[in-house]
């Protein structure tokens, strides 16, 4: 109990100011982004059919992330709960807390002793590497297999006795084995992590093969079985593809040399076990330019390689079973990062939530032997100044991840070449009309990696805003090399710039291969349709932009556009069935609502007109040309004295406006 509410207390410590902060990094994509979280009316199975960033399954642009109860959960919390970035990282927090909690119950039953106990929680709880999985709200996926990962074990050790319980002792941890693999892919190390455990703890002597076949031949033997059947199971859900990952990401898979990938990648196992030593420098991503390749034996880094695996075998060495249980719970569910499977990523800290438990053990084992030989006060006060050094770190971590800002500027400090850090700060800064900042660090990023496809479109994008539009053209079609899922919206980028250019057939070329790369791209058909408006194809014009509202009806200036044309073709009686579809899905669209008022107005339906006119001066009331196309409206309807009080209305907006002041001249003067 004492334990728990110690937990629960640095808990909040820890995390609580998390809560104030905003959705951040890959939280974006996966729920701000994803139709399957936010769309009100959708098919749930398409949850199960769709990649954790909401892209399906089959097709070349998934990276084959499955977690649907992850998604699912992500989805019940923003539709039904009407949770936000706060509300989702409370459950973060709290599910940590659990985490906390069931980690004091696992280590007290393998260990039998609850100081030990206490401490691994204690650590577990507080340590820095934890804040990516607890702070970012896809973190979920990570917790959410720690919980299964927990309830497997301890189910496994602690159920002895009757029927009832030993039964369940099989039946939860395969259970927890399933849903973890619908959280998180790496669940599919928690069954054979609980066949590892149940062999130390029957001590069998791995060099007596009876032993091992008498205790496989179970239980055990069948949870590897089913492990086997749910990667298989996993591998057929992605149709047994790979998923392709940009060699920036993970430099070391795509290298050619053998002996470069042996030492990086066992540098990687160095580098995250230094990072649970000494938490001091984290990133929010470690890709290209964070980690350089090791790739001869004389580079000084194989020394921590060397002493990595003295330590290993030191610790095999001692014959402790609770250092074996310690040990087995760092590295099995450390393994499908390890790069036994090609990822996506060279180093991701939430990866090391689950193993961090068997760090936290190993550790705690260790404090109990130095208390034996410590004066208990010099050993209280070094325990407590490893905690607070450890809540400082951590508190002060988890304030970066309140904000990308925050976030992204701080990965300058642990990872200044690396091109990815300066691509997103680029890109934060230029959402937020920051071009001066994008425009550096969009430079700084292609400098770094000058084949960042990008960041060269987006540095394109930058240039086309700032009217340069021949450097614009230059860095866009030097994107199109290095583009792969991408390459579609720079060929309609590039496009939009050659449109600037007046040179019109050129641009139709780039928004055709664009469209051939993505069928259902609306806006690159909505980007054809003003094409066609320039180049006086008007009935070219009203087909694009009818196939881009056809394929996303909520876009307003698409819907407008159309409606507008059609108005000044004189296409009344269609502009108006068009506008009543438009504003089915855009009930509140200003732009729209305008454009259907004009139409009224013009086929005589004044009270139809007059009703939508002040629907869009109630959403707008400071638009000038609103009150004066309101007055029009009242002027050709003879309703003149409500046509003065809107021309006088749009007059107190706009002095100079040439129509409402002509215009209520003429009323005033015919009047008097």
């Amino acid at each position: 109990m004492k334990t728990n509410l110690a937990v629960l207390v640095l808990c909040a410590l820890c995390f609580g100011g998390t809560l104030n902060g905003s959705y951040v990094f890959d939280d974006t994509v996966a729920i701000v982004k994803n139709k399957d979280i936010t769309r009100t009316n959708i098919n749930l199975k398409d949850i199960f059919v769709h990649d954790f960033w909401g892209v399906n399954l089959n097709s070349s642009q998934s990276h084959k992330s499955y977690r649907p109860l992850t998604t699912l959960m992500f989805r019940m919390e923003y539709q039904f709960l009407n949770l936000r970035s706060r509300g989702m990282k409370f459950v973060n927090l709290f599910i940590h807390f659990l985490n906390s909690s069931l980690t004091f119950q696992l280590i007290k039953s393998l260990s039998g002793n609850v100081r030990i106990a206490s401490f691994t929680a204690i650590l577990f709880t507080i340590h820095p590497i934890h804040t990516e999985a607890v702070s970012g709200v896809v973190g979920r996926a990570d917790l959410m297999f720690c919980s299964c990962f927990l309830v497997a074990v301890i189910s496994r050790i602690r159920f002895k006795g009757s029927t009832f319980k030993v039964f369940l002792s099989y039946v939860l941890p395969i259970l927890a084995s399933i849903a973890g693999l619908f959280f998180k892919e790496t669940a599919i190390t928690i069954l054979p992590t609980c066949v590892f455990i149940e062999i130390i703890r029957k001590r069998v002597n791995l060099r007596n093969i009876p032993s091992i076949h008498k205790i496989l031949r179970h239980s055990n033997f069948y949870m590897l079985l089913i492990t086997f059947g749910l990667l298989l199971f996993r591998l057929w859900i992605q149709n047994f593809e790979s998923p392709k990952f940009e060699v920036m990401d993970n430099p070391i898979a795509g290298s050619d040399n053998y002996i470069t990938k042996f030492l990086s990648q066992n540098f990687l196992y160095v580098l995250n076990l230094w990072l649970l030593i000494c938490p001091h420098w984290l990133c929010f991503d470690w890709a290209l330019g964070c980690v350089e390749l090791v790739s001869t034996f004389f580079d000084g880094r194989v020394i921590g390689i060397i002493f990595m695996y003295l330590i290993l075998f030191k610790l095999i060495q001692l014959k402790n079973r609770e250092v074996y249980f310690g040990l087995g719970i760092l590295v099995i569910p450390f393994l499908p990062a390890s790069g036994i499977v090609r990822v996506g990523f060279v180093i991701a800290e939430r990866i090391l939530y689950v193993p961090s438990i068997g760090f936290s053990f190993l550790i705690a084992i260790g404090f109990e032997k130095l208390r034996r030989k410590l004066d208990w006060r010099v050993f209280t006060s070094l325990a407590v100044l490893i905690c607070l050094i450890l809540v400082f770190k951590t508190r002060e971590r988890s304030s970066k991840w309140m904000t990308e800002e925050a976030l992204f500027e701080s990965g300058l400090d642990v990872c200044p070449n690396n091109a990815k850090v300066h691509y997103n700060i680029a890109r934060l800064a230029s959402s937020n009309q920051n071009n001066t900042k994008a425009f550096k660090h969009y430079h700084k990023a292609i400098e770094l990696y000058p084949n960042y496809g990008p960041a060269l479109m987006n540095l394109g994008n930058l240039y086309r805003e700032s009217k340069d539009l021949e450097t614009a053209e230059s860095l866009l079609t030097k994107s199109l090399d290095f583009l792969d899922s991408s390459q579609s919206t720079a060929w309609m980028n590039l496009g939009i710039v050659q449109a600037q250019q007046k040179r019109y057939f050129e641009a139709e070329g780039s928004y055709d291969k664009a469209i051939s790369l993505r069928r259902n791209f609306a806006v690159c058909y909505y980007n054809l349709g003003n094409l066609y408006l320039e180049m006086k194809r008007y009935s070219k014009a009203i087909n694009s932009w009818q196939e881009s509202v056809a394929i996303n009806p909520k876009q307003p200036q698409a819907w407008a556009n159309l409606l507008a044309l059609l108005d000044n073709q004189e296409l009344h009686e269609e502009a108006l069935k068009i506008a009543k579809e438009a504003v089915r899905f855009l009930p509140n669209e200003k732009s729209v609502l305008f454009v259907y008022a004009n139409i009224l107005g013009k086929l005589s339906r004044y009270e139809d007109s007059e009703e939508m006119y002040k629907k869009v001066v109630s959403l707008d009331p400071r638009n000038y040309l609103y009150h004066t196309n309101l007055g029009v409206l009242y002027h050709r309807w003879g309703r003149f004295d409500k046509a003065i009080e809107s021309y006088r209305n749009a007059l107190k907006i706009k002095e100079n406006s040439k129509t409402a002041k002509d215009n209520l001249e003429k009323l005033l003067k015919r009047f008097n």
